[in-house]
């Protein structure tokens, strides 16, 4: 699901580059859910985040980035939080691109041309990955470390992943370990839950399937593997395990696209994130009831335009906000799915390049995308607010 290019990307530092004002746009709503009469009741308190591979990677900074409005975080195959920034200040120096392609995956792999030897395959140190978090919370550019305390999360492997191998998500167990058995609760640290799936590619693991297909790798990269992702995340990180469930399946009619740029701002950088974007609102939600929300953060290849490209079940069209399992467990405990999407740029190289349409988590946009501040990590958390506003 990474980028199937070489990649040439350029990091600047975009300290002379304006992002968009949020003064400008700070009442903005989302309009679809206006036009149908839908004001929300979300419950701030009761917000998290999961993601698949690059989607895992952009959950994971922004569960540092705003740990004091999040309750959690939920990662499939992800990689750990500033992993593409593991070769900094080399001799000669390693590009974010270079590291995330070599250390952070195993696309090298695939794809030869990306091989940089010397990189390639090299361990990932948890000591490093612990001074990069350090520096972020240093510099204040994210949320004080304290705000994970009391944090839950959620981390699902594929034990067949050849794309995000044992080695690099057995580094984000132990950061996130780290992270939060620093907390004067020394109790935090257990408050993670780690899910090997035996046989599991690098996809999102379900309990169906369209078409009866099985635990199959490639695009969508959805699967039955046996284990409905999605659910386990969202019950364990809004504390539903116990919770009776209200007997309905979720309603098509329910998953509600908006105008991701008009949220955004007319006029505004849209920064790779596609035109438009889901959110799934629950039956009760929709009339008034006080509803958590979970923000789901899909792969590379798996924005609307891409997800069926060479697919694996071509009698089915997928969308990641309708099949990746989330839905259905919502619907049942009045969860609010929001779905952001990234979008892929085909043919254009540079700072500007994406053509795989993944989240931000090595710097196309930029050195500092891990950073409260970053372009995608604000317009998502936009997105929040704007979805939050009665």
């Amino acid at each position: 699901m990474m980028n199937t290019r070489v990649f040439k990307i350029a990091l600047p530092l975009l300290a002379g580059l304006s992002f968009f004002s949020l003064a400008a746009g700070a009442q903005a709503q989302i309009a679809e859910l206006r036009k149908n009469n839908i004001a929300l009741s979300i419950n701030r308190a009761d917000v998290s985040v999961s993601g698949i591979s690059s989607g895992a990677a952009m959950a994971f900074q922004l569960h540092v980035a705003h740990s004091k409005d999040l309750v959690g975080a939920g990662l499939v195959a992800g990689p750990p939080f500033r992993c593409a920034d593991l070769m900094q200040g080399q001799t000669p120096p390693v590009t974010s691109d270079i590291t995330a392609t070599n250390m952070c995956t195993a696309y090298y792999k695939k794809i030869p041309a990306l091989e940089v030897p010397g990189v390639a395959g090299r361990p990932i140190e948890l000591s490093r990955l612990s001074y990069l978090a350090k520096d972020a919370f240093d510099r204040r550019a994210v949320d004080p470390q304290s705000g994970l305390c009391g944090d839950r999360v959620y981390l699902i492997a594929g034990g067949d992943d050849q794309t995000v191998p044992a080695n690099v998500t057995n580094a984000t167990k132990a950061l996130y370990e780290t992270l939060l058995g620093a907390c004067a609760d020394k109790s935090a640290g257990q408050q993670i839950v780690s899910k090997v799936v035996p046989g599991m590619p690098h996809t999102m693991p379900t309990t169906a399937s369209p078409n009866q297909t099985g635990c199959v790798a490639g695009s969508p990269y959805i699967a039955n593997c046996g284990m409905d992702g999605a659910a386990d995340m969202m019950a364990y990180l809004h504390r539903r395990e116990n919770t009776p469930q209200a007997n309905r399946p979720a309603d098509p009619n329910n998953l509600i696209r908006f105008d991701q740029h008009a949220v955004i701002g007319p006029g505004n950088p849209t920064w790779r994130m596609h035109k438009y974007g889901y959110v799934y609102v629950p039956e009760a939600c929709k009339n008034g009831a006080s509803c958590a929300l979970h923000i789901a953060l899909h792969g590379c290849h798996q924005n609307q335009d891409q997800i069926n490209l060479e697919s694996y079940d071509p009698k089915h069209t997928y969308l990641f906000a309708a099949d990746a399992g989330y839905n259905d467990y919502a619907e049942r405990n009045n969860i609010i799915v929001l779905y952001p999407q990234a979008q892929n740029t085909e043919g254009v190289s540079g700072i500007s390049g994406n053509p795989s349409g993944c989240w931000d988590w090595w710097g196309y946009n930029g050195a500092g995308y891990w950073r409260k501040d970053a372009p995608q990590i604000r317009i998502i958390w936009k997105f929040v607010e704007a979805l939050s506003r009665r």
